[in-house]
């Protein structure tokens, strides 16, 4: 028989519902409590989720003894202080991204992890898939030959997106397009292609300082010599886009948009790939992590790599 394991959710944000949607569907979690100083969205929430016990303090949710782990979804500011108290209350945790809002708290988060003994492990989506196993398999084939360049675009013609306004999104100290895009794929980066050892970048703030970034414009070379080249800019015309691409001398491949992948044969033009002909992922961020909780092997990725992705975000943003 299964075992079931409980929840408690800090932040019920337009991000903090996504993986809601995710913990309702397995049969091994249950939605014990809720947490948010909205009380309009914990009521709303809590009517979906089958009203779990709601709190608008989340030291009060820490201390229910039956709470088996904590999901963090609040903005980046309060992660150090969330994710502590649970290690705190030995609750396992799984933290939005980024890890936090420093170095010097990513670090401490991940000795208090480790000293713990706790499950510690961060949401990224992008590691589940199709796409992410695609890459994995192409490079076990070699099939992208040598790697010749990675550059990651990101451009909005507004930030915040239109279903993204909230009150920190925005900010110099926890927002911009930087802290809430880039470690979807420096996370990418890092995992298969080694660690950032240089980072030179260069950041356009508008006037206001509350205000976030306006543009990025940066290079970073990884431990195996390959450049990475982020072009990041907001107010341009043309709509929204993201794109990830890997150049190789054989082969390359661009993840656009987070769902959509192209591939592009040496001297031919990108040719998109229906996802039924992608490498097919067979893992869930929601299953590994319960295999976590079970004691047995599951593919998450753990406060340590949160902490190297902390670490080369700091130095694009030039804190």
């Amino acid at each position: 028989m299964n075992k079931i394991y409980n929840v408690g959710i800090v932040g019920l944000g337009v991000v903090g519902q996504r993986l809601i949607s995710e913990f309702k569907k397995s049969s091994n979690i249950s939605i014990k409590a809720l947490c948010d100083y909205n009380e309009e969205i914990i009521q709303k929430t809590a009517k979906e989720c089958g009203y779990p016990d709601c709190f608008t303090d989340y030291q009060d949710l820490m201390r229910l003894e039956e709470i088996d782990f904590v999901y963090v979804a609040v903005p980046p500011a309060i992660h150090y202080e969330v994710v502590m108290a649970a290690f705190d209350n030995n609750k396992h945790v799984l933290c939005e991204k980024p890890l936090a809002n420093s170095e010097k708290e990513a670090e401490h988060m991940l000795l208090a992890a480790k000293k713990s003994g706790l499950i510690h492990a961060m949401h990224f989506p992008l590691v589940y898939e199709n796409a992410y196993a695609t890459i994995e398999k192409m490079l076990s084939e070699e099939a992208f030959g040598e790697i010749r360049r990675i550059t990651l675009k990101m451009h909005f013609n507004e930030w915040p997106r239109p279903w993204q306004k909230t009150n920190w999104i925005n900010s110099r100290l926890q927002g911009g397009f930087i802290r809430e895009i880039t470690p979807h794929y420096l996370q990418i980066i890092q995992h298969f292609f080694g660690q950032v050892l240089e980072v030179s970048s260069n950041v356009n703030y508008p006037a206001d300082k509350d205000i976030s970034e306006q543009e990025v414009i940066a290079t970073l070379k990884l431990n195996n010599g390959i450049h990475v080249l982020i072009d990041g800019l907001v107010g341009q015309a043309e709509k929204e886009e993201i794109a990830f691409t890997i150049h190789g001398s054989k082969q390359s491949l661009s993840l656009v948009n987070w769902r959509q992948v192209k591939t592009a044969q040496k001297g031919e033009d990108w040719v998109i790939i229906n996802d039924s002909a992608l490498e097919q992922s067979n893992v869930s961020l929601v299953e590994e992590f319960v295999k976590k909780l079970n004691k047995r092997d599951g593919q998450i990725v753990g406060f340590d790599q949160g902490l190297a992705v902390q670490k080369v975000l700091e130095k694009l943003i030039g804190k």
